[in-house]
């Protein structure tokens, strides 16, 4: 029975007519007559943007920045941190003292309760919890950074991988064909090392091909650093080299006439050496129109006649001028420009870059002839969009700006500060 007190429940047509012993469909969306409902537009309320330019926190840690340079403050510190907690281009990344791990706590938490949570809002997760109250406790308590890096256990799983596929992927005896791969496998390359160590030619034969085998498989073996040295090459002379664009004084700088030869790689490798002092590894440095069917020309440092660091851009390496052997490479030279005031980008330890001319009236950088014996390593470079989007608007690329000689003398590029070039190890005790 009905409650008295009960709002009265509207009662449907169809519902009236089955009552009435008459079949009629449920309600299908449309009105009466067949005329068909339309949708109407949900109106919404203006979003509730706090002024955050405004307020009092922003004016203590940004002052009068504006707001899109304050959030790239944020995005540099992010990196900065990052690049500590991962030990990126620093001489020792094994040790650590009580003192460093307080003020790597401080930073982390002044990071995420002034900075992260004044911009984008409280970050409400479990691992910025983490990193801005417990990282101090984790230093102490653990010692080192990499002890809860899972990278090692995801990179020993392409080895299952591969045995997987080697299997019919067939219920139950998956497993027992993947340990029979692995037996397999391992009695192989114990067979062919035994074999390598008895042989008498310093390593060759077996051993290196246990070598190619083990590259090729699923076991990892460390790169034989060799700096390989090749005659062979692309056969032009200066003449031709000259045609390319900024190129012209090619002849010049090498002091040769225009017809004589020269022999060009599209790459080579040294040995670099790290202004942080980390251990020198092998790098490749190119200046090709193809590298895996890309162009590739890198920024390198090296050292002048007189000593001083520079910065270039690699053009072209030469293997051998006139018939003799000869190795150096040709870059368009960078000079260190002031930066703009309050840059986070300098504060964070880049440096703002620009082409380096020879003269008012010069058209293209100057040309350096560098020995490969003074290439310092390679470094990354960036264009400084900010410059750029204040000359040819937001959606002003590199790729859809006019290459002139006065946009090239406009042309403002840093250095990319952040790029790990050498981290933590993962196991620094192995």
């Amino acid at each position: 029975m009905r409650h008295t007190d009960a709002a009265p429940v509207p009662v449907s047509v169809a519902t009236v007519r089955r009552s009435a012993g008459e079949t009629e469909e449920l309600d299908d969306g449309h009105g009466p007559d067949g005329a068909v409902l339309e949708a109407a537009d949900e109106v919404l309320p203006d979003p509730d943007v706090p002024d955050l330019v405004s307020s009092a926190k922003y004016r203590r840690l940004y002052g009068d920045l504006p707001l899109h340079r304050a959030v790239l403050e944020v995005f540099c510190r992010m990196a900065v941190l990052g690049g500590k907690l991962m030990g990126d281009n620093v001489a020792d990344t094994t040790h650590m003292t009580e003192r460093e791990m307080h003020a790597l706590a401080d930073e982390a938490r002044e990071f995420i309760v002034d900075h992260v949570d004044l911009l984008f809002g409280p970050a409400h997760t479990s691992k910025a919890h983490r990193l801005a109250n417990h990282l101090l406790a984790a230093l102490l308590s653990n010692g080192n950074l990499w002890e809860g890096d899972t990278s090692e256990n995801e990179a020993l799983h392409g080895p299952c991988k591969r045995m997987y596929s080697r299997t019919n992927k067939r219920g139950p005896t998956i497993v027992l064909q993947m340990m029979r791969a692995a037996e397999t496998q391992r009695e192989v390359l114990r067979e062919l090392t035994d074999q390598g160590d008895n042989d008498d030619d310093d390593g060759e034969g077996l051993f290196g091909l246990l070598e190619d085998v083990a590259d090729e498989g699923d076991v990892p073996t460390a790169p034989v650093e060799t700096l390989a040295r090749s005659h062979r090459g692309r056969r032009v002379t200066i003449a031709d080299l000259e045609q390319i664009p900024g190129m012209i004084t090619l002849g010049s700088v090498l002091g040769k006439d225009v017809n004589c030869t020269v022999v060009t790689a599209p790459s080579f490798v040294f040995r670099c050496t790290f202004e942080w002092g980390a251990a020198s590894v092998v790098q490749t440095a190119c200046a090709s129109t193809s590298y895996h069917g890309q162009p590739r020309y890198d920024h390198l440092w090296y050292t002048d006649d007189c000593g001083r660091r520079q910065l270039g851009w690699a053009q072209l390496v030469v293997r051998m001028l006139g018939g003799e052997v000869d190795d150096f490479v040709i870059v368009r030279r960078l000079r260190q420009v002031p930066s703009i005031p309050d840059c986070s980008l300098s504060r964070a330890g880049c440096r703002r870059m620009a082409w380096d001319f020879a003269g008012p009236t010069s058209e293209w950088p100057v040309l350096v002839r560098v020995p490969l014996s003074d290439v310092l390593r390679i470094e990354h470079v960036v264009v400084d969009f900010l410059d750029l989007g204040d000359r040819h608007g937001l959606h002003a690329m590199p790729s859809n700006v006019p290459d002139t000689a006065a946009e090239r003398r406009a042309q403002r590029f840093f250095t990319n500060h952040f790029f790990p070039f050498t981290s933590r190890a993962l196991n620094p005790s192995s």
